[in-house]
C-alpha cells in the first residue's frame, strides 16, 4: 500500500482500513477524536466514561471497517457509533445505580459565569448546571440524544439525521419534545419567567 498522505479523505481511510492498514487509524482518530469525545462527554457527564466510549469508538472502527458501507460518510458514522456506545454505557451505569455528577469545570452554566461574580452568584450558576445535568438524565435516550446533539454541538438537524440513523421528521418531534420536556422539568408549573 502507498503512504498515507496528508489528504487522503475519511473514506479512503476507512477503505484502507478495511484492506488491514493500520496506519489509516491514526489520521481517523487525530481528525475526529475532540469531536467524539465531546458528544460523549456532553451525553454522559463524566470524563473517564467519555474517554472510554470514544476509545471503544475507534476500536469498533478498527474492527468494523470491513463491513462500513463505503458510501457512507466516516464522520457520521463514527459519530453513530460514539452516540450508541455513549447510551450503552449510560444505561449500564444506571442499571448499577451509579449517580453522575455535573461536570466540575468546563461546564456550560461554569463557562458562562461571571468569573468576577459574588460567590451566591457562583453557587446559583453550579446549582444551574446541576438542575441542567439532572433534567438531561430524566430524558428518553432518543430525546437526550438530539438535544445533546443539537445544543451542545451545535449539529444541524440533518447531521443529526445522519448520525443517529433516523428521519428528518423524527429528530424534529424528538428534539421538540426533549426541549418540551426539560422545560417542564426545569421550569415548574406556574412559575412563569417570560
Amino acid at each position: 500500500m502507498q503512504p498515507l498522505g496528508e489528504g487522503a479523505g475519511d473514506r479512503e481511510l476507512m477503505a484502507r482500513l478495511a484492506a488491514g492498514d493500520r496506519d489509516a487509524l491514526a489520521p481517523l482518530v487525530e481528525r475526529h477524536y475532540t469531536r467524539l469525545y465531546r458528544i460523549a462527554l456532553a451525553y454522559l457527564r463524566e470524563r473517564e466514561d467519555a474517554l472510554d466510549v470514544v476509545q471503544e469508538a475507534f476500536v469498533k472502527a478498527y474492527q468494523g471497517a470491513s463491513r462500513w458501507d463505503g458510501s457512507a460518510e466516516a464522520g457520521p458514522w463514527l459519530t453513530r457509533v460514539t452516540v450508541n456506545l455513549a447510551i450503552d454505557r449510560w444505561r449500564r451505569n444506571r442499571r448499577r445505580g451509579e449517580t453522575f455528577a455535573p461536570l466540575a469545570e468546563d461546564d456550560h452554566a461554569a463557562s458562562l459565569a461571571d468569573p468576577l461574580a459574588s460567590p451566591d452568584r457562583a453557587v446559583h450558576g453550579r446549582e444551574a448546571g446541576e438542575r441542567l445535568a439532572v433534567a438531561l438524565r430524566a430524558l428518553p435516550e432518543r430525546q437526550r440524544a438530539v438535544v445533546v446533539l443539537r445544543h451542545y454541538q451545535d449539529m444541524s438537524l440533518e447531521e443529526i439525521a445522519g448520525a443517529l440513523g433516523m428521519s428528518l421528521g423524527t429528530v424534529k418531534s424528538s428534539g421538540s419534545r426533549g426541549l418540551a420536556k426539560l422545560r417542564e422539568i426545569l421550569v415548574p408549573k406556574g412559575e412563569n419567567h417570560a
